[in-house]
């Protein structure tokens, strides 16, 4: 009985199983990593289970017969398909009516006088202007198929650029970070910057996915590679949710940042007191700071470009922890001068500019730390807003261990109205942006309550109190 029990088993397990055609039929320029595209598709549908590959290079596959078994059509191809009228109107009936398309690489570069299959996939191939390491921006992280990409990644790739492309019919998921290629270089033909390598779609009650990369072996065996196509197949055959609905284009709200919305991280003090120092941590409160994401960076140093969203103080990137529709954390550049403002940019679009009130100092307290609280021992208070520290450590770097980098002046400290002795006042270790104060609790200071307050270059930080023992 408990066999029969795990054959049943096992075969309602195989007949739910989704299963993917795979084209790969070049009729223009054929790629050399095909061969290593086969398997690797092939092979991250055995080890998730979740779907079988057919690798094919027959054309005839495509029709209503013989699209009937399966769930997900892919393209790795090139130039002219040659497809019949007929074989046409059952590939997009296959997607319209419910299934998947999914495609990489040169799929773009694929039949170009068939317009309804430039609308269904996205845009076509504008040429390759680079072909080197760049830096990808995950501009969706909420998508299954971007989540194992973290805020960014480094890749060696043949990077495209698209025509007939428009971010109103499409959802972006990731995009090239401008800033590690050559937008000067020959055949570069977007004068707006927007470099989309990979975006989703609805096209009736079906799905599309495509993804630019694809170009070298190395890309179909990485491993992060290869969980973004699981992922994105078991999305196109509607078994993974994910949100393919345009929230960027030529409609999509503008960022507006709040008038004074822009405060010290710590003390979150409102207009007209919301001073601000070179190097602390600031919050910035608004409306469509996104297109709709939230995320957090995830590693040191910090990145300028959160879910398509970037923050500039006087043209200076600014250094991102977290962003979210109406709220963005980050670090104000330590050589930002007393004249600033600050504009927030969500993917193409950027909001107006929002002056700043910056001062050298401009402390602000996040929480004690206070493992003994007699008089006499010694407590780390966790602030910002300090200002300039030696020896100097980059905006959005991790402060070292060793040499500690202290602050330029020493603020005045109190605790219950007493004064504190300072022994260390600088930069957190290992953090970004954030300063710590060991102070000594004063002698005398009564059990309870003490309220603790730090000035510096004449202004005060909020007040947060720890009780002494």
């Amino acid at each position: 009985m408990r066999a029969l029990l795990a054959f049943l088993a096992l075969s309602t397990a195989l007949s739910a199983q989704r299963r993917v055609l795979f084209i790969t039929h070049s009729a223009g320029f054929r790629h050399d990593s095909i061969v290593v595209a086969r398997q690797a598709l092939e092979g991250i549908g055995v080890r998730s289970g979740a779907f079988s590959v057919t690798s094919s290079e027959d054309l005839s596959l495509i029709s209503a017969e013989g699209l009937r078994n399966f769930d997900v059509l892919f393209f790795y191809t090139s130039g002219e398909l040659a497809l019949t009228d007929r074989q046409k109107q059952d590939f997009l009936a296959f997607v319209r009516e419910g299934k998947g398309f999914g495609a990489a690489h040169s799929a773009t570069d694929t039949l170009y006088s068939w317009p309804e299959y430039g609308e269904l996939i996205g845009g076509y191939f504008d040429g390759h202007p680079w072909a080197q390491e760049v830096s990808i921006d995950i501009e969706d992280p909420d998508h299954p198929a971007t989540r194992p990409y973290g805020n960014s990644f480094r890749i060696g790739e043949e990077i495209y650029q698209f025509r007939a492309f428009s971010r109103d019919r499409v959802r972006v998921l990731m995009t090239l970070d401008t800033r590690t290629a050559d937008l000067g270089a020959p055949g570069v033909n977007r004068p707006d910057g927007d470099f989309a390598l990979a975006w989703v779609r609805n096209f009736g009650r079906g799905r599309v996915f495509y993804t630019a990369l694809g170009h070298v072996d190395d890309t179909w065996r990485d491993a992060r590679f290869q969980m973004m196509l699981g992922n994105a197949i078991q999305w196109l055959a509607g078994d993974l949710p994910g949100d393919a609905t345009p929230r960027s284009g030529t409609n999509a709200p503008t960022p507006a940042v709040t008038r004074g919305g822009v405060v010290n991280a710590a003390s979150f003090r409102p207009a007209p007191e919301n001073f601000l120092a070179p190097g602390s941590l600031i919050s910035i409160f608004g409306a469509s700071l996104t297109s709709g994401s939230t995320t957090a960076a995830s590693s040191l140093p910090l990145p300028v470009k959160l879910a398509g969203t970037s923050v500039r103080v006087n043209g200076v990137p600014v250094p991102l922890l977290y962003v979210s529709p109406g709220q963005i954390n980050a670090q104000l550049p330590f050589e930002v001068g007393a004249a600033a403002s600050l504009t927030v940019a969500s993917v193409t679009r950027a909001g107006a500019a929002e002056p700043l009130q910056v001062e050298a100092a401009a402390p602000g307290i996040f929480a004690i730390l206070a493992p003994s609280r007699r008089p006499g021992d010694i407590v780390s208070i966790y602030a910002t807003g300090l200002g300039a520290v030696a020896p100097a450590v980059g905006t959005g770097q991790a402060a070292p261990p060793s040499p500690l980098s202290r602050t330029v002046t020493e603020p005045v400290v109190t605790m219950g109205g007493a004064r504190a002795a300072v022994r260390f006042s600088g930069l957190a270790p290992t953090f970004a942006g954030l300063y710590q104060l060991d102070a000594v609790i004063p002698q005398g200071l009564p059990a309870g309550p003490a309220e603790v307050l730090v000035e510096m270059s004449g202004r005060r930080s909020n007040a947060v109190s720890f009780a002494v023992q």
